[in-house]
This record gives structure tokens, C-alpha cells and sequence, in this order.
């Protein structure tokens, strides 16, 4: 699993577990991917990125890499694990295969993408650990704006076609 994408499910686990940012939001939280990665010039990157705006000191930010090495294997493991389960599937779908074995195949990724949540989840939850509860605020209202420009776009996206 790339940085970017384990950190985008961090800061969803984190105002979702953060009684301090539910408080500071006004809209309930709802999932959304959130983007860091380590290149500049890209959202949540080295540059303008989440992080950034929420002025971790030096020590904050050598903890959170800390934590996403520690788990960027296990999650891009199970990455992998959901996503050949699913191609599996799909391959069954045009092949010969029952639909017993189908529903079999489905109930596995369900259990794949429950292993990948836990682990994301866990993840999440030292990452949070980090933060100081301003920060979490902060955060919580950063996504909050984040989710309301996506929605705006789908829409518009969906408008035109």
C-alpha cells in the first residue's frame, strides 16, 4: 500500500475516533480517501500537504513515519490479498464457475477487506496518538472541506455527462 493511500485512510480512522473533532465539525464524518505521499507538488505531499497545514513538529512527523513503515507492509500485503481475490471473481464471473463458488469467493474478499481495514484501522489509531487534540480538530475540519470540494465535483461531473 503506498504512503499516500495509508495515510489517507489514517486521517479518516483518526476524526472518526476523535470525540474532539466530532465536537468540532458540523456534519458527521464520512469516509473519504485522503492523499499523502512523500512527492512534492502533490496533495498531501512534502508541499502545502496536510501535514503542512497542521505544523507537526520534528518529532511528530519522524513518529508518523515510524508508524507507517511499521505497517506498510502488513497493509500493502492484504492490498494485494483483496485485489487478486477480486480479479478471481471477476474471472469466475466469465467463466464456468457455480455460483456457490462465486458466493465462496465473494465471502472471501469480504473477510480480505476486513483484515485490511483492521489493520488501517490500527494504523490509524497510533497515528492519532500523535497528533495534540487541536490538531485533530484542525484535521477533522481540513477533511470536512476536503469531502464537500469532492462531492462538488462528482456532481459536476455527473451534470455533464
Amino acid at each position: 500500500m503506498s504512503i499516500r493511500r495509508l495515510w489517507a485512510v489514517a486521517f479518516l480512522m483518526l476524526t472518526l475516533g476523535s470525540a474532539t473533532a466530532a465536537t468540532a465539525v458540523s456534519n458527521p464524518v464520512e469516509p473519504q480517501t485522503i492523499a499523502q505521499n512523500q512527492r512534492p507538488n502533490r496533495p498531501g505531499g512534502k508541499q502545502g500537504g496536510m501535514f503542512d497545514q497542521l505544523n507537526l513538529s520534528a518529532d511528530q512527523k519522524q513518529k508518523m513515519q515510524a508508524i507507517s513503515a511499521r505497517y506498510k507492509d502488513q497493509i500493502s500485503q492484504r492490498m494485494q490479498a483483496v485485489r487478486q481475490a477480486r480479479q478471481e471473481l471477476a474471472t469466475m464471473m466469465t467463466g464456468t464457475a457455480t455460483a456457490s463458488q462465486m458466493r465462496e469467493k465473494h465471502r472471501q474478499i469480504i473477510g480480505l477487506r476486513q483484515q485490511l481495514e483492521e489493520a488501517q484501522f490500527e494504523s490509524t489509531l497510533a497515528m492519532r496518538e500523535v497528533l495534540t487534540p487541536e490538531q485533530r480538530s484542525q484535521l477533522a475540519q481540513m477533511m470536512q472541506q476536503r469531502r464537500q470540494t469532492a462531492k462538488n465535483r462528482r456532481q459536476n461531473g455527473q451534470k455533464t455527462q
